[in-house]
């Protein structure tokens, strides 16, 4: 039962606010508060309750009175620091004849509640909406939950696994059991465990690739009583890591097995790595070479042009090289640059070398046989007639002084048939010796476009490829018309009179000894 007394003697001194409202005619008036809700209640005595204004605090008084029994109702204003949190009680106090005359309100402040209640929900956020699986035991090794994440990495629904002793999942291989063991034995001692990289397995038994965190969870008395473990998948990044250790040996069989010399430099110039085709080709040693800049390299190996050679060209370059160890030492490479960009920057170079010296003496030689050839040519042309014609007979080349002594022109015998030609040789000698792919020398009576008999004295040459076929026939001569008219007029000398130019004596005994062997 209230009284005045009563309540001056046991809450007018108390920390906590303290009301007391009264009932009458089914209206709730302000009757008393203590010293700490004055502060907030000032001059509230006999002061009416407007309900439409207080309609929640109106409503728990009623309640209260009603249903003679205490009410609680809790304020907390979660993660808004400079608000705080509360507990009401509306306690009804009834008069003699047991009804309830007065409502005591008693405000009591629950500030750890909102800190438990807002560490709560920033545990129940982070397990549901981390991408990690969580696990969290007791150190009794039962499950006390699991996240989402969890559900989702190893198959295991909340419900099926909250309660069960960790080792029934089956999660860690039956191998690796016990060094896990220790690993929990060690956290529960209070040692920091560091992340580690293992194979944990799903309900159906299936593998994944995790990284595992364990972290311990003390109590306010800081006495451990569970722990977590933070599993991330990290399957994807193993498979990267295994197709970047596969591109890594696929580059590296490529740098060490090339036969070709490579070498890979930096923005400064400086050689970082080579092959053992680059220290065979230049000769030198690894030590005359890794981490050494290129321009020194060159400046040793003779390299006279290297100061125009950019090894940071915007896109692959080739240029040619020669090293002169010596005065009478020429080496020559080929080198190919090719840039090495990272996030389109450039950050070094590959340079590979090749070694061209044996294909440089060859054009060398080439060319000065060819230059011999040409000389040869030269003085060919300048000295006798000259046809070439291929396996087939038809003409392919034919040179001046052939035209000027037959009168012809280039276009009567090019790209024609030696017969079409008006080439008639039917000497079965000729044809014979050319078919056995001999050469053929011997004398010819030729004549000129205009019917004009001329003497030449022949040789035809079969030309042939590396396999031994023949592919061009080479027709060489020269005019011996004034000699062979100068061999007739002595052989007609020797054999007639001087004077009347009858045969002579030698003449007939010639010509009898002709006829006697006929004979």
């Amino acid at each position: 039962m209230y009284s005045e007394g009563v309540f001056q003697f046991y809450f007018m001194n108390m920390p906590q606010p303290v009301i007391l409202i009264q009932q009458e005619k089914h209206q709730l008036y302000y009757k008393e508060c203590n010293k700490a809700a004055q502060q907030f209640f000032d001059k509230m005595e006999d002061m009416i309750i407007n309900k439409e204004e207080n309609l929640l605090f109106y409503t728990l008084c009623e309640k209260a009175i009603a249903t003679k029994e205490p009410i609680q109702y809790q304020y907390i204003q979660l993660f808004q620091p400079d608000r705080h949190a509360y507990e009401v009680t509306f306690t009804p106090l009834f008069n003699q004849a047991t009804t309830p005359s007065h409502v005591l309100v008693m405000d009591q402040e629950i500030y750890y509640k909102k800190t438990q209640e807002e560490s709560t929900r920033l545990l129940d956020a982070f397990l549901e909406n981390t991408v990690d699986a969580i696990l969290i035991a007791d150190c009794d090794e039962k499950v006390l939950t699991v996240n989402g994440a969890f559900e989702k990495l190893f198959h295991w629904r909340k419900e099926e696994v909250i309660g069960k002793i960790r080792q029934e999942m089956n999660i860690v291989s039956k191998k690796e059991e016990k060094e896990n063991l220790k690993l929990i034995e060690e956290l529960k001692n209070g040692n920091t465990l560091p992340p580690y990289e293992t194979v944990r397995y799903t309900k159906s038994g299936e593998s994944v690739c995790v990284s595992v965190s364990c972290s311990p969870i003390y109590d306010y008395q800081n006495q451990l009583v569970a722990y977590s473990v933070i599993y991330r998948d990290i399957t994807a990044i193993k498979r990267l890591e295994l197709e970047l250790l596969k591109s890594k040996q696929w580059y590296k069989s490529l740098f060490t097995n090339h036969h070709h010399a490579v070498c890979m430099l930096n923005l400064d110039g400086t050689i970082l790595n080579i092959n053992s085709a680059f220290l065979e080709t230049l000769q030198l040693s690894a030590s005359d070479v890794l981490h050494r800049n290129y321009r020194d390299i060159a400046k040793r190996l003779g390299v006279c042009n290297y100061k125009s050679w950019n090894v940071y060209e915007a896109i692959s370059y080739s240029t040619g090289l020669t090293l002169r160890r010596s005065q009478h030492s020429a080496q020559h490479v080929c080198i190919t640059t090719i840039p090495v960009k990272v996030n389109n920057q450039t950050v070094g170079a590959y340079a590979i070398l090749h070694d061209i010296t044996p294909q440089k003496e060859a054009e060398e030689q080439l060319a000065y046989t060819m230059k011999e050839l040409e000389n040869i040519k030269y003085v060919l042309d300048e000295s006798a007639s000259v046809m070439i014609l291929d396996a087939n007979g038809t003409i392919t080349y034919i040179n001046d002084m052939y035209i000027r002594y037959s009168d012809y022109q280039k276009e009567d015998f090019l790209g024609k048939y030696y017969r079409d030609a008006g080439l008639r040789h039917d000497l079965s000698e000729l044809r014979e010796t050319i078919k056995s792919r001999k050469v053929w020398r011997g004398e010819l009576e030729m004549w000129t476009k205009h019917h004009q008999s001329y003497w030449v004295s022949k040789t035809i040459v079969p030309l042939k490829d590396i396999d031994g076929n023949i592919t061009h026939y080479v027709s060489i001569h020269n005019d011996i018309t004034e000699q062979k008219a100068l061999e007739n007029k002595l052989h007609f000398e020797a054999t007639h009179d001087s004077l009347t130019g009858l045969p002579n004596r030698a003449m007939l005994l010639k010509e009898l000894n002709k006829v006697i062997e006929k004979g």
